[in-house]
């Protein structure tokens, strides 16, 4: 035997070897491990959303909480929304642009920053989130409808609040009152 053909083996038998061993590269890895959660009413979660105070009936916007309230009928305090109308009226005026300043406030308890984005979406006959109406409803900053909420910072000091109003525009091809979930998302920064 030549030192060719030893070579052109040994070369075939690592080669070989290699393919029927793997390189040590993985596809899949299932693990578990133990985790503790806790579920926290909106106030007191990493992101906590609440009523903001001029919203909470205690002051010279008493009974202008009908849009945004506190449900406490479950075991956690939710924040809700209701701009389907009240006794007096049946909703969002047609071909118009309404605004809701101020109407919660956003506070991040976690230990980093993270960056809000706030959506209006319908949803799917099984309740899952469907289509998102991108021109008819915006979230913006406090009662400023020209500081719109996209990506906005949010430090976890506790003093750092993020105050949320929302436009509604019915003069877009969007159909605003088909919005079933408004949607505020607080994403870690990179």
């Amino acid at each position: 035997m030549n030192r060719r053909n030893v070579l052109v083996g040994l070369g075939t038998i690592v080669a070989g070897g290699g393919a029927a061993l793997g390189t040590g590269a993985f596809s899949t890895v299932e693990a578990s491990r133990d985790v503790s959660v806790e579920i926290a009413d909106d106030a007191n979660a990493f992101l906590a959303i609440d009523v903001h105070e001029d919203r909470d009936g205690d002051d010279e916007f008493d009974g202008d909480d009908e849009f945004v309230e506190l449900d406490e009928d479950g075991d956690h305090d939710t924040v809700e929304f209701d701009f389907s109308g009240t006794d007096d009226s049946d909703g969002l005026n047609e071909d118009a642009v309404t605004r809701f300043d101020n109407l919660v406030t956003l506070t991040n308890n976690g230990s980093e920053p993270v960056e809000i984005t706030i959506d209006a979406y319908t949803e799917d006959d099984d309740g899952e989130v469907d289509n998102e109406i991108s021109e008819g409803f915006t979230a913006y900053e406090g009662d400023t409808e020209d500081d719109v909420i996209d990506d906005k910072t949010l430090d976890e000091d506790d003093d750092e609040q993020l105050h949320v109003g929302f436009e509604f525009d019915t003069t877009t091809d969007d159909d605003v009152e088909d919005i079933d979930i408004i949607q505020i998302e607080a994403s870690a920064e990179d």
